[in-house]
């Protein structure tokens, strides 16, 4: 036999995802071929060849679906975020109005609040240098205010959709 070229890509990603339901089912990365292939009543090789890129095997979007939503694992959906260009953010499912979530949405202000000043300090002589950007952190500020938003964005989504 010979040896299994690198993962890239959706065979990566699949198997991460199977480590992952290995490690939060069984409690070991490794024994999360038996516990997928169990699941969809596969046998391991047939799961194994979809997991080589130098076999034929597949792995449809439905039984991606499905381990996804049995599991909760995140690789498979990190990747198709990835590869639409995108990020995936988890739904915290924190209740609107909870105390948690208003001190989360009282986060989001303050991190806005935070670059909106590092940007105006930084521009009062008209012109912003690299050296304040990574001073002041402005990037990673702004990506974590947006994190915090978009998940948020999509938890209402979520409400507005399931009340129609």
């Amino acid at each position: 036999m010979r040896p299994q070229k690198p993962r890239r890509g959706a065979h990566a990603a699949l198997a991460a995802a199977v480590a992952e339901i290995g490690e939060s089912a069984r409690g070991e990365p490794q024994l999360g071929m038996a516990e997928v292939a169990a699941f969809l009543s596969v046998s391991e090789g047939t799961l194994y060849k979809a997991l080589d890129p130098d076999q034929a095997g597949e792995f449809s979007y439905v039984r991606a679906r499905q381990i996804t939503e049995r599991y909760g694992c995140t690789a498979l959906a990190e990747d198709m975020a990835m590869a639409a260009g995108g990020i995936f953010v988890r739904l915290t499912g924190e209740k609107v109005g909870s105390a948690r979530y208003m001190k989360t949405i009282a986060e989001i202000g303050e991190s806005i609040h935070a670059v909106v000043r590092n940007i105006a300090t930084a521009a009062e002589d008209g012109r912003i240098e690299a050296v304040e950007v990574r001073a002041l952190r402005m990037r990673e500020s702004i990506a974590a205010a947006l994190v915090v938003l978009v998940t948020h964005d999509l938890h209402l989504k979520q409400i507005l959709e399931a009340g129609e």
